[in-house]
């Protein structure tokens, strides 16, 4: 099984079940945008059929975790019928594509950015069409993931399994005769063909409650506000010379970012210490920064003054194998406005004056 070393860590539990083992959990290196690396997909997957392994399947993270990350899925679904007439393989490898938190964006499939009915500020429309326009091949995967529970504003646990041909869904069934006492009558029994047996209902009644409560419109309002409110955030920390996004690339609400003290150079210090072995200390230094930082907006939040925010530690790892602190604000709330990020923004700025001070009296002592 082959992913992004973005992809989701549940990919190992994934392996795990199956019997495959973590080990044949093969990790894609992806690019600076966070999309999983095609021709290292390309040489990684030929490298194994050459070798007379077997694919049991591709994992397309539409819409990563930490950055989001989207895969281009129409590269990966041509790719692999290619790599099926090259080999000459009497099998399809199963490509999963999973959407949890990006598929939300198709609603605005059909909508006109250039009417712009929501009235979205350009930063805004430029976004949300970046999205649309990765994920409109969602219909190409063989099968999808979504979760009601993240982007789709619903009680966790609200989770959707879809294929796009019902013979794969049957590869999971369980034969009647061996429930001979259930599914006497009606016709959709999923515990015919899932991991699980009994199960709540609240999930499926919950997700299907608010998406006839918010509508398209309703949904597309909502994601709209919370886009708008990230590309505001990101305009504020491009304003400072002591913040730099990492993120840029990718289309939002997530926005990774680092706080750096006063003599650094902003502009460049991000490559460098991705890519320098010589700034190992540097990095380290400004991992350690920004944890700090982190702290100090976490106590100040849980005391009621501040906003509340997360941290990663590893958005990524550098070229000589360190990883990359990121601070991360996911914009979910739809009460969220101009005067919380200018809040956000403030407070940041509190935390490092407070971190560069106390790192100054430390020094002077």
């Amino acid at each position: 099984m082959l992913a992004s070393e973005q992809c989701h860590y549940s990919r190992l539990n994934v392996a795990g079940w199956l019997g495959g083992g973590e080990a044949n959990a093969i990790e894609i290196p992806s690019r600076l945008s966070n999309d999983i690396d095609i021709e290292s997909l390309r040489e990684e997957t030929t490298r194994a059929l050459t070798a007379g392994r077997r694919i049991a399947a591709i994992v397309a993270t539409v819409g990563t975790t930490d950055a989001f990350g989207l895969d281009d899925l129409d590269a990966i679904v041509t790719m692999r019928n290619e790599l099926v007439t090259r080999f000459n393989l009497d099998y399809q490898p199963h490509i999963h594509a999973d959407a949890v938190i990006g598929w939300a964006w198709s609603v605005f499939s059909g909508y006109s950015f250039e009417d712009n009915l929501l009235g979205l500020r350009p930063r805004t429309v430029r976004s949300l069409a970046g999205a649309r326009h990765r994920i409109r091949h969602l219909c190409k995967a063989d099968s999808v993931g979504l979760d009601f529970h993240k982007t789709g504003f619903t009680p966790y646990i609200s989770s959707l399994f879809l294929v796009r041909d019902q013979r794969d869904l049957e590869h999971l069934v369980r034969g009647r005769a061996r429930m001979p006492y259930l599914f006497r009558s009606g016709e959709h029994h999923p515990g015919l063909f899932s991991l699980e047996t009994s199960r709540s209902g609240g999930g499926v009644l919950s997700a299907l409650a608010s998406r006839r409560l918010l509508g398209r419109t309703g949904l597309r309002a909502l994601l709209g506000h919370l886009v708008e409110m990230a590309e505001l955030l990101r305009e504020h920390l491009e304003s400072h010379r002591v913040t730099t996004v990492l993120n840029g690339d990718n289309f939002r609400t997530v926005t990774l970012f680092r706080v750096y003290p006063d003599d650094i150079d902003t502009w460049s210090i991000k490559d460098r210490e991705r890519t320098d072995a010589t700034a190992r200390d540097l990095l380290l230094a400004h991992n350690e920064y920004n944890r700090q930082v982190y702290r100090y907006l976490h106590n100040e939040a849980m005391a009621g003054r501040g906003v509340l925010i997360s941290m990663t530690e590893c958005y990524r790892v550098t070229d000589y194998g360190e990883p990359i602190v990121a601070l991360k604000v996911y914009v979910l709330s739809p009460f969220v406005d101009e005067n919380d990020v200018e809040l956000l923004v403030s407070k940041l700025l509190e935390a490092r004056a407070f971190v560069s001070g106390h790192d100054s009296a430390s020094t002077n002592t």
